[in-house]
């Protein structure tokens, strides 16, 4: 039987820290394997697979290598590539991950998911549909520095070529190796030879394999799956968004963007290039002067015309003008410009009319590359092992850079952050130096952000006193690199404010989303099923959770809403217990007839999950159905412990903290008869409730565990 086909990915893989720009865009099937998917990136840009490798998810930090590597450092091991599909940790346009070959070198790749085409055919090639610049062989040879080193070397054909490239320059040369010519054809040739494998063996996440239908806890045991829920019980704010021909209007007045669509539509009839894929310095000079480029140059625009012309007469290279060189970048990375045989025109993505909503697409993607930097602490001038020292990059991966864009994106329309809650925020807990060094890197990265993001027009940046100078010595004592730390004290620093714009908050949306993180809309949920509403309240705040709650009932009538609610509660697994946790307060808006009515028949119906809910919530509403009693809500009340500790342990104390003054009277009150619960869950969630909650109140921790034992006695008769 010939199996069903799966969708083609569009993937486009660049080279990061080159320029120009070096990418290919290949297509292949959306379950083949990240083992068959480093055989690709190995093939399109020569690497020789000498050196070890990973792949990183941006959002989670999870590493993903070859377990039959000689990896020493268990960090990287986190899961074997040939047991990942490529839509496993690209399940969505837009997303990306991380690629690494030769950890000295250190070779750093960006694939992303450009497109998802439909499944036709079986065909399950390998293509490659595009690319920019040719590779030399650069195995070893010192990374994109010595890469450029290279190249800026073979192209000086009367200068020597320099140590330690010497042969490989020199046999360049004599190829006559044109780094602007990529053969597309051939390497579509080379990965025809390639088998895009699916995955051979279930996902393995840790050190050890794990058998289907359960995981690995930390006393070495396999347990029931419960831990595969992925839930933060931390609020989240649904915020809305301007129409989308609004913010593409937007997106056309940032300076850049438009300086780059000019630039482009300019390239018409077709421009000379030189070999690095610049316009040459007779044209450059055309280009500033006609398009009026030199009044986004503070020193050029300062000039009176003819001093400003004898400047321009002495540039040797379009590149060394800033005003013509990020545009042209810009242009060139996201195929606005497109470079055949020495000429540039106008490539395939420059939008065809002023009305064109593909350059809202242009500007997310150059914010996005801007965002990635500036998440980067290296950008920030710190050492790695300070980053790691301060613990400053969590479970999820996310540095103080993401943290505080997260923050941002969340600030209510209209409001300015507030710098110092996030600060504190940040710093609490920490001992006093290291409290004050996040401080400060706090707002350095504020400066950062509010320079980005006002140049994109992402945000409104209200800025304060400039204490740069002062925060830059404060940072340095305290790292111990000049000689004094007087003035670090625990004086707070003023900073900038910022304010997201409405093209601001969407660009920082795809952003998030593109890192694997959280970012709702309001009134998004109006169409999903129930199982995907009430997985997503689970992050809702209060009020956001109430606004999509109603939109989401009254789409579909209070009825339909009932079966659907009491449909997604099935299960006694850890799961569905999260679910009723959410359901219980969407049931709890039903009033009418028909919902009772469906909620009758569910309570009388045995159905495990359904039952239980339904009952909770016609008791909740004054109505006991027949057959029942008191036991239902021990029943509910380890059911809404149950859904937390499956998220782990973790989940399960910070559910506690913030759901304490509910349930620790419940639990006070309950404590001696829960461990008659039938409930599959109880003895784990009276034996866990009683382990968090010993330092805070040791009289119940102990009646909690002496439940637990009789629960283990009554299942041994």
């Amino acid at each position: 039987m010939t199996a069903d086909p799966v969708p083609t990915y569009q993937l486009k893989i660049a080279l990061r820290e080159t320029s120009p720009p070096v990418w290919r865009r290949v297509t292949l099937p959306a379950d083949t394997s990240l083992g068959c998917l480093h055989d690709i990136v190995r093939t399109c840009f020569g690497w020789d697979d000498s050196h070890l490798h990973s792949f990183t998810e941006p959002g989670s930090g999870c590493q993903i290598v070859d377990f039959d590597a000689p990896m020493d450092r268990d960090p990287f091991r986190d899961a074997d590539e040939e047991s990942v599909t490529v839509a496993e940790v690209l399940p969505y346009e837009g997303g990306r991950l991380e690629y690494t070959y030769d950890f000295g070198d250190d070779w750093r790749h960006r694939i992303t998911l450009e497109k998802i085409l439909p499944a036709s055919t079986p065909d399950r090639r390998v293509r490659c549909t595009g690319g920019r610049r040719a590779m030399p062989y650069a195995e070893d040879i010192g990374g994109a520095w010595g890469l450029q080193a290279v190249l800026d070397a073979v192209a000086d054909h009367g200068a020597p070529a320099p140590e330690p490239w010497t042969d490989l320059i020199e046999t360049l040369r004599e190829e006559g190796f044109d780094p602007a010519c990529f053969d597309r054809e051939a390497l579509d040739r080379e990965l025809a030879g390639l088998d895009p494998r699916s995955p051979t063996a279930t996902p393995v996440r840790g050190s050890a394999a794990v058998a289907p239908g359960g995981r690995r806890c930390s006393c070495g045991e396999v347990h029931d799956d419960v831990d595969d829920v992925d839930v933060e019980f931390v609020p989240v704010r649904p915020v809305s968004l301007a129409p989308r021909a609004d913010l593409a209007a937007d997106a056309r007045q940032v300076p850049l963007v438009a300086t780059a669509l000019r630039l482009a539509h300019w390239c018409r009839g077709g421009r000379a290039v030189t070999s690095r894929e610049v316009l040459k310095p007779a044209l450059g000079r055309l280009a500033v002067q006609e398009l009026e480029l030199w009044a986004r140059d503070e020193e050029l625009s300062a000039l009176r015309p003819a001093e400003r012309d004898r400047r321009l007469a002495r540039l040797r290279s379009s590149g060394d003008l800033p005003c013509l060189d990020t545009p042209w970048r810009l242009a060139l990375y996201a195929d606005l410009v497109e470079i055949s045989a020495g000429s540039a025109r106008p490539g395939p993505d420059l939008p065809a009319t002023e009305e064109d909503e593909g350059v809202l697409e242009l500007w997310c993607q150059a914010l996005k590359d801007e965002l990635d930097d500036l998440n980067d602490l290296g950008n920030l001038g710190l050492p790695l092992w300070l980053s790691a020292a301060l613990g400053m990059q969590d479970e999820d991966g996310d540095g103080l850079a993401a943290v505080v864009l997260r923050a941002l994106y969340e600030v209510p329309d209209g409001e300015w952050l507030d710098t110092a809650l996030l600060v504190g925020d940040l710093r609490a807990g920490l001992p006093e130096q290291e409290a004050r060094l996040v401080e400060l890197l706090i707002l350095q990265i504020f400066d950062q952000a509010a320079m980005l993001l006002a140049e994109y027009r992402a945000a409104e940046v209200e800025a304060g006193p400039d204490t740069s100078p002062e925060r830059d010595h404060l940072l340095l004592g305290i790292l111990g690199i000049t000689g004094s730390t007087e003035d670090s004290g625990d004086t707070p620093l003023p900073g900038k404010r910022l304010r997201l714009t409405p093209l601001g908050r969407h660009g920082l949306r795809e952003y998030l989303l593109a890192e694997g993180l959280h970012a709702p809309l309001i009134g998004e949920l109006a169409d999903a099923d129930a199982p995907t509403l009430l997985d997503a309240l689970l992050d809702y705040d209060q009020d956001a959770a109430h606004s999509e709650i109603t939109g989401w009932i009254s789409h579909r009538g209070q009825g339909p809403a009932a079966v659907q609610l009491i449909d997604a509660c099935a299960g006694l697994e850890a799961d569905a217990a999260l679910r009723r946790l959410s359901a219980t307060a969407v049931l709890a808006e039903l009033d009418e007839p028909r919902a009772l009515a469906v909620l009758r028949k569910a309570a009388a119906s045995g159905v495990p999950g359904c039952a239980e809910t339904a009952v909770i919530t016609l008791v909740g509403r004054g109505e006991i159905p027949e057959g029942h009693g008191s036991e239902i809500r021990r029943w509910g009340l380890v059911d809404h412990l149950w859904g937390p500790l499956g998220a782990g342990d973790e989940a399960f104390a910070m559910f506690l903290d913030q759901e304490g003054d509910l349930v620790l009277p419940l639990l006070e009150q309950a404590a001696d008869d829960l461990w008659r619960c039938d409930h599959p869950g109880t003895g784990a969630v009276l034996e866990a409730a009683g382990r968090h909650l010993r330092a805070r109140d040791k009289a119940l921790a102990q009646r909690l565990r002496r439940s637990a034992t009789k629960v283990g006695s009554q299942r041994r008769r």
